[in-house]
């Protein structure tokens, strides 16, 4: 167990480490810094399950949960929080991971749920900073809900990656059962809740969807 912990951990600790370099650095800062961290750190935790029993990644996602309060507290990672706006998605990050480790009835629906998370959602903040400046727009008219058209449309494209990766790590026969839910309803419905959430709960309320719902289909 120890060295499935350790492959678990390891990666995820010089991510950390990386970023704040980075940071000092005056490489990486702002939102560059953390999606840097939340894209490479959430897709390593999205395949966990291939090594790791569900406890094991409860009791992970509990340490991160920590890990992360302290760090708001002592400013620990300066590169998580180097942002003007306003958002707790670090926190519910380590949430979803909870959350998600408890409700998944199987290892590929974490896998994906997750990849929502970290691959769709961390993408599609990226599009947007790089070609979405002139195709911003404010959801329902909130400045807290600022989007972007590139960015909305990275995150459909990426979802789509996610559940070719939950096709391919077991779910090809939900997802042939059940193609309208999965590749139209799924994709839409997780992208309005990525618009809607704001100051970074769509990093839960994403993920945790995308489980129910494959989690239904079972």
């Amino acid at each position: 167990m120890i060295p499935e912990l350790l492959l678990a951990v390891v990666p995820v600790a010089l991510i950390l480490v990386i970023s704040e370099y980075l940071w000092r650095k005056k490489i990486a800062k702002g939102e560059r810094a953390r999606k840097f961290i939340h894209i490479l750190s959430g897709v390593w935790m999205a395949f966990w399950p291939l090594y790791l029993p569900y406890e094991g990644i409860f009791i992970l996602g509990t340490a991160a949960l920590s890990l992360l309060i302290y760090s708001r507290i002592t400013n620990l990672f300066h590169a998580i929080y180097a942002v003007k706006r306003k958002t707790y998605g670090d926190v519910l990050f380590a949430v979803a991971i909870m959350v998600c480790a408890y409700l998944a009835k199987a290892d590929w629906i974490f896998t994906t749920s997750i990849l929502f998370m970290a691959l769709a959602d961390g993408g599609a903040a990226v599009a947007g900073r790089l070609w979405g400046v002139s195709n911003q727009y404010f959801v329902l008219g909130y400045k807290a809900l600022k989007k972007s058209v590139a960015g909305t449309m990275a995150f459909i494209v990426l979802a789509y990656v996610a559940i070719a990766c939950g096709w391919i790590l077991g779910g090809e026969e939900i997802i042939r059962s059940n193609t309208i839910v999965v590749l139209i309803t799924l994709p839409i419905v997780a992208t309005l809740l990525e618009n809607f959430a704001p100051y970074g709960l769509d990093n839960l309320l994403s993920p945790v969807f995308v489980t129910i719902l494959l989690n239904s289909l079972q």
